[in-house]
C-alpha cells in the first residue's frame, strides 16, 4: 500500500464478503482475518478512533456497551458517547495517547437511551506502516464494581465513625493476643496512645492473679465462643481499674474482638449502696439497742441519785454511788450519740455549738483513740458562738476526719501519736482544724483526695466517698474545707464555717422550766420498767407526793376512771397501750386531764415521737433523767 493511500478503516477487522456462487477452495491460514475475528469476539469493548476523534471501527461488545447498532458507530464523534462532565478529561487522555503515551483511566459514557455507565479505559496509539491513524481504546464496564466499592466505602466509613465515637473501648487482637486495632475510647480508658499498644501483647496490662482467667476467656473467643467477664487492669499511670469485657470472634482462630467498659465507678456505687444498706440496718439495730439500754440506764441513774440523796450515807459508799451515777451518765451520753448518729433525718439547721459537736464525736471514737494510744488535744475557743447548722451532718464530717486521722497515724512509725482539734473565731467565720501526726499527704494528691471514689487505702478499707461527702456538706453550709501538710509533719484538715445567727424554728422546745411545786400532788406513774417505776415512786414520795404506779396503759385508764390524779407520768413505749394512744383516750374523755400529762421516753431521736410530742404541747423528760427535771414540770394541784 502506497503512503498516499489511506487504508480502509475496517481493515483487519472484517473479512471481505464471499459471493454465494463462489466455489469454496481451501485457503492458507490468514492471520489478519483471525485477528479481526478475535477482536470482534472480545468481551471487552474495542473502539478505534481517528485523529479527528471520530469512531472508525468497533466490535460487537462496544455496540452493546453504547446501546447502538454496530453499523451506526463508525463516524460517531467521541464526545457524543461520553458524559458532558467527562468530555474534556477524555479529550486530554486521547491527546496524550496520540502523542504515544499509553493511557489508563476511568470515565463515564452515555448510552443511546441516556443511561450512564462507568468504564475503565485503556488507550494506545494506532500506527499502521509508520502512519498514525488514531487510537485504539479498550473499555470495560465497571459500574457495578464501582457501586460495590462505594457501598463498601460508605459501610467502612460508618463502621469507622461508630468505632471511633463509641463510648466503650473497642479493641481487636490477633491469635497471639497482640493488639491490632484500638479506638479513641480505649485510649482514654487505658491512658495509652494506640501506636503504643498496637502490636503489643495484652498480658502485661493485667495483674498476675487476673491473667489466668483472661487467657482462658481469650482461648474460648478464638474457638468461636462469645462471652462476658470482669477483670482489672493497670492504666498507663499505674491506676488499677475494673473493666467488663464482652468478646466475640470475627474470624475463627485468627482474630478476637473485645468491647471493654470501665465499671470502676459503677462497682464503687454498688459497694456504696450495699454499705449504705448495711449502715441503715446497723443504724436501726443500734437505735433499737440504744433505746433498750436507756431504760436500765434510767433505773441505774435514778437509784444512784436516790442513794446520793441519803444524808446519812457513809462517805466510802457515797463515793461508790457517785461513780455509779457518773458512769451511768457517761453511758447515757454515748447512747445518745449513737442514737443521733444512727438517726435517719432530713437536713435541718438549728443553733449549734461546734465545740459540743466535736466533743460528742470524740466521745464516739474515745475507746478506739485510747486503745491505739492516740493522745487527743482539744484547743477550743470557748467564746466561739453558736451558728445555724445541721449538727448531724457536721458530726458526720468530723467523724470522717477523725477516723481518717486514726488510720493515717496507724501507718506512721512514731512512739507517741497525737490528734489535735482546734476551734477559733476568725471574724465572721468559725475555723476548725483537725491535725494528726501521721505520714502526711503527698503534695500531688492534696487536690485529688476530695474526688469521689479516690482513696489511698487498701482495697476493702474504704469507699473513697468520705471526704467527697464531707466537701458537699461543708459547701451546703456555705463553708470551705481543704487539706494541707503540717509543718512538723502529719496532715491538717481545715474547715471554715460562716457564723449564722440563730433564728426561731419549729423545733420541739426543750423541757420548760417552772417554779418548784410545794403542793402535795396525787401522781400516777405509768411505765413498764420496774426500776423506773420504783425510783420515781421513792423520789416523788420523798418530796411529799402521793404516788401510784402501774406497768400497764390499760390499767392506768381504769385507775383514772376511778380516781383523780394531779399528774400522770407516761412512758411513750409500752407493750399494751402506747403513750400516744393513752394520751389520745385521755384527751377524748377529758381534755383537762390531758393537760396533766408528763411524758418520759428514750426515743427522742425518733422523728415520729418528736412530732407527736411537739403536737401535744406537753413536757417530756428524756431517759435517763435527773429527778430535778420532774420538779420543774409537775403541775399545780388540781382544784377540788
Amino acid at each position: 500500500m502506497s503512503k498516499g493511500r489511506r487504508p480502509s478503516p475496517t481493515r483487519g477487522m472484517r473479512p471481505p464478503p464471499t459471493s454465494p456462487n463462489a466455489t469454496l477452495k481451501p485457503r492458507a491460514f490468514d492471520p489478519p482475518r483471525v485477528a479481526a475475528e478475535i477482536v470482534a469476539a472480545l468481551a471487552d469493548a474495542v473502539v478505534v478512533t481517528g485523529v479527528d476523534r471520530q469512531v472508525l471501527s468497533a466490535n460487537r461488545a462496544a455496540a452493546e456497551l453504547f446501546g447502538r447498532p454496530l453499523d451506526d458507530l463508525p463516524g460517531t464523534p467521541i464526545d457524543d458517547l461520553v458524559a458532558v462532565a467527562e468530555r474534556q478529561h477524555v479529550a486530554e487522555r486521547e491527546h496524550r495517547a496520540v502523542e504515544g503515551e499509553e493511557q489508563r483511566y476511568e470515565t463515564t459514557i452515555v448510552g443511546a437511551n441516556g443511561d450512564e455507565r462507568v468504564v475503565a479505559v485503556s488507550t494506545t496509539p494506532l500506527v499502521v506502516e509508520g502512519e498514525l491513524l488514531g487510537t485504539v481504546a479498550t473499555l470495560r464496564d465497571v459500574t457495578e464494581e464501582k457501586r460495590a466499592q462505594d457501598t463498601l466505602a460508605r459501610s467502612e466509613a460508618r463502621y469507622r465513625n461508630l468505632f471511633e465515637s463509641a463510648s466503650d473501648a473497642i479493641a481487636t487482637f490477633d491469635a497471639n493476643g497482640r493488639f491490632t486495632t484500638f479506638n479513641h475510647a480505649a485510649e482514654i480508658i487505658s491512658g495509652y496512645r494506640r501506636e503504643e499498644l498496637v502490636g503489643q501483647w495484652f498480658a502485661p496490662m493485667l495483674p498476675d492473679d487476673e491473667l489466668p482467667k483472661a487467657l482462658a476467656h481469650f482461648q474460648k473467643a478464638l474457638a468461636g465462643e462469645t462471652g462476658l467477664f470482669e477483670t482489672s487492669f493497670y492504666r498507663k499511670d499505674g491506676d488499677v481499674r475494673t473493666i467488663q469485657v464482652t468478646y466475640s470472634t470475627p474470624r475463627l482462630d485468627e482474630e478476637v474482638l473485645c468491647v471493654i467498659r470501665d465499671v470502676t465507678d459503677q462497682k464503687m456505687l454498688q459497694e456504696q449502696l450495699i454499705q449504705s444498706e448495711k449502715m441503715s440496718a446497723i443504724g436501726q439495730l443500734v437505735s433499737g439497742v440504744a433505746h433498750e439500754l436507756n431504760n436500765p440506764l434510767a433505773g441505774i441513774s435514778a437509784f444512784a441519785q436516790l442513794l446520793l440523796s441519803e444524808k446519812r450515807f457513809p462517805p466510802d459508799q457515797r463515793t461508790a454511788a457517785e461513780m455509779i451515777y457518773a458512769e451511768a451518765r457517761r453511758a447515757s451520753r454515748i447512747v445518745q450519740n449513737l442514737l443521733t448518729f444512727a438517726r435517719q433525718h432530713k437536713p435541718e439547721r438549728t443553733p449549734t455549738s461546734v465545740n459540743q459537736v466535736l466533743d460528742d464525736t470524740l466521745e464516739l471514737r474515745g475507746y478506739e483513740l485510747r486503745v491505739r494510744g492516740i493522745d487527743v488535744q482539744r484547743d477550743y475557743d470557748e467564746q466561739s458562738p453558736e451558728t445555724m447548722a445541721d449538727a448531724h451532718q457536721l458530726q458526720q464530717v468530723f467523724l470522717n476526719l477523725i477516723t481518717n486521722a486514726e488510720q493515717a497515724m496507724e501507718r506512721a512509725e512514731r512512739d507517741q501519736q497525737r490528734l489535735s482539734i482546734r476551734t477559733r473565731r476568725a471574724g465572721d467565720l468559725i475555723r476548725i482544724e483537725v491535725e494528726d501526726t501521721g505520714p502526711g499527704i503527698p503534695p500531688n494528691l492534696l487536690e485529688r483526695i476530695f474526688n469521689p471514689f479516690f482513696t489511698t487505702k487498701p482495697t476493702g478499707s474504704g469507699t473513697g466517698l468520705g471526704l467527697s461527702i464531707s466537701l458537699g456538706i461543708v459547701r451546703e453550709h456555705e463553708g470551705r474545707i481543704w487539706a494541707e501538710n503540717a509543718t512538723q509533719g502529719g496532715a491538717r484538715f481545715v474547715i471554715e464555717l460562716p457564723v449564722v445567727a440563730p433564728r426561731p424554728t419549729g423545733e420541739f422546745p426543750s423541757t420548760p422550766a417552772s417554779h418548784l411545786v410545794a403542793d402535795r400532788l396525787h401522781v400516777l406513774v405509768v411505765d413498764d420498767e420496774a426500776s423506773v417505776r420504783v425510783a420515781l415512786q421513792r423520789y416523788l414520795a420523798s418530796r411529799g407526793h402521793e404516788v401510784e404506779t402501774t406497768a400497764s396503759g390499760r390499767e392506768a385508764l381504769a385507775r383514772m376512771r376511778e380516781d383523780a390524779f394531779d399528774a400522770v407520768i407516761i412512758d411513750m413505749r409500752m407493750p399494751d397501750v402506747s403513750g400516744e394512744q393513752l394520751f389520745g383516750e385521755l384527751k377524748a374523755r377529758d381534755p383537762s386531764y390531758a393537760e396533766r400529762v408528763i411524758f418520759t421516753t428514750g426515743q427522742l431521736v425518733d422523728d415520729s415521737v418528736r412530732n407527736f410530742l411537739a403536737s401535744t404541747g406537753r413536757p417530756c423528760v428524756p431517759k435517763p433523767f435527773e429527778f430535778s427535771a420532774f420538779d420543774q414540770v409537775l403541775p399545780a394541784r388540781r382544784a377540788s
